[in-house]
């Protein structure tokens, strides 16, 4: 089964000023790429009070295209694949929210969180933050980038799946007791 990740950075409080997305790709036991995307979030929320997070700001991405250019790659990358995240919740509210804004189709793939599974399998830690993970679990991490942080989930999806022994991913989340979820 073909795994992304992905992560997201957004100009501003709302999902639909996506600025960023990183991607990981991973299928057959072999990390396949790892890269970001930079886009101009859509108009009404070009917007940057979240650059001192990530590091972006409104000049960066003025060149840029918008996210419906990336659309249809996107979509190619995300085909028979599972979503991870680290709080997937906040990544697919993104991603609806910029299908939404420029009314495309939602991608409807089975997701997982790698939050809900860092707790799971590391219970010790005293948070299950990305960079707290990342570090606990020796991953290389610049925080906040989005082809880092799409790499790191990756990351820890795969060291947890070792640390139990398995590398079939739906015998490894079966062991866990973690649902796959659907987007809507």
């Amino acid at each position: 089964m073909k795994i992304v990740a992905l992560d997201f950075e957004t100009a501003n409080s709302s999902p639909a000023s996506a600025c960023s997305l990183g991607v990981a790709v991973y299928e057959e036991g072999e990390i396949l790429d790892s890269f970001e995307w930079y886009f101009k979030p859509p108009y009404r929320y070009n917007f940057f009070t979240n650059s001192h997070i990530h590091g972006i700001y409104k000049e960066d991405v003025e060149n840029e295209e918008e996210f419906v250019y990336y659309y249809e790659e996107l979509g190619t990358l995300l085909k028979d694949s599972l979503i991870v995240a680290h709080n997937a919740p906040f990544d697919l509210s993104v991603l609806n929210a910029m299908c939404d804004v420029y009314g495309l189709d939602h991608f409807k793939n089975p997701f997982i969180d790698t939050v809900a599974i860092s707790r799971r399998v590391y219970p010790e830690l005293y948070n299950h933050k990305l960079n707290t993970v990342c570090q606990y679990l020796d991953i290389d991490l610049q925080h906040h980038n989005g082809k880092s942080d799409a790499f790191g989930c990756l990351m820890i999806l795969l060291k947890a799946m070792e640390a139990y022994g398995l590398y079939d991913i739906e015998e490894f989340l079966r062991r866990i007791r973690i649902n796959v979820r659907y987007n809507m």
